[in-house]
């Protein structure tokens, strides 16, 4: 009778049983998929005063609605819900541009988030705009969802040339679409801003990365942006990261564009990112 515990291959056999039972364990295990509470939010980034600072790049066409359209991503933080420098006709909706190209007589597009005081219809409500070069007429889109400060959303506003509509995601979802037909957006002048965009106005809080596409994304692109952070290269012009942490200098990592930046200070930490949903809508 052959005695197996003398056996000189059986530690052979134990360790190649080993493997393959390794093997089939990691075959078998569910794919890793990043957690985007803790994984997307920016980790450094600009922090704004609200009273005066902003990051200005030159003026490029390269930031301006192309004959396709334009495309512009971007991690914000609210770190108030009441703006001390705001700007609007009506009392009661009044708003700060956080991000925009366009000044007086030269206007473009911008993003907007109105102030929670005074109270009125649109409190806190986040919006993307495109503007008539004259600046009398803006149309744009819209999510107003509870916001809470400290807390990251990507927004992305979309300009489609070909079908004259804006639209506006909220971390990757579609919330809106409208037209702008009656409006005629053209490139212009005015530098490209961070925490303004003509210092009428300014934003209190920190802004991440800012990526710009010289085409309208699709939804597809949009929720995959936010869900796995990737980037189509296709059209991208731009991708100012605003992660360098130290300095007075902003880099864009496509086209080597440099931006000022002007009193914001850099801060690093991990942040919770919004999750609370309400309405949506746009207009002219």
């Amino acid at each position: 009778m052959l005695n197996f515990r003398r056996t000189p291959w059986r530690p052979a056999i134990a360790v190649l049983l080993g493997i393959s039972l390794v093997l089939t364990l990691l075959i078998r295990a569910e794919p890793v998929t990043a957690d985007p509470t803790s994984d997307s939010a920016p980790k450094t980034y600009l922090k704004y005063d609200g009273l005066g600072n902003y990051a200005e790049v030159a003026n490029s066409p390269a930031f301006s609605l192309s004959k396709e359209g334009l495309t512009v991503a971007v991690w914000m933080r609210p770190d108030a819900l009441v703006f001390p420098k705001r700007e609007g006709r009506q009392a009661n909706e009044q708003y700060v541009h956080w991000l925009g190209k366009g000044q007086a007589g030269n206007q473009e597009w911008a993003f907007r988030m109105y102030s929670l005081k005074p109270p009125g219809p649109r409190k806190n409500r986040i919006s993307f705009y495109v503007f008539s070069p004259a600046g009398n007429r803006g149309c744009g889109s819209y999510f107003q969802d509870p916001v809470a400060i400290g807390q990251w959303i990507q927004v992305v506003g979309v300009a489609d040339a070909a079908n004259k509509t804006t639209s506006i995601y909220k971390n990757g979802e579609f919330r809106h679409s409208d037209s702008y037909s009656s409006e005629t957006p053209a490139p212009g002048l005015a530098p490209l801003r961070f925490g303004t965009r003509d210092f009428v106005s300014f934003y209190k809080g920190a802004i991440g990365p800012v990526l710009i596409w010289n085409r309208p994304l699709v939804p597809s692109e949009v929720k995959a942006l936010f869900t796995t952070s990737a980037v189509p290269r296709n059209g991208l012009v731009a991708w100012f990261a605003n992660d360098e942490g130290s300095g007075t200098a902003i880099h864009d990592s496509v086209r080597g564009k440099v931006g000022k930046v002007q009193g914001a200070v850099w801060q690093s930490g991990k942040g919770s990112i919004a999750a609370a949903t309400g309405a949506s809508g746009g207009g002219c």
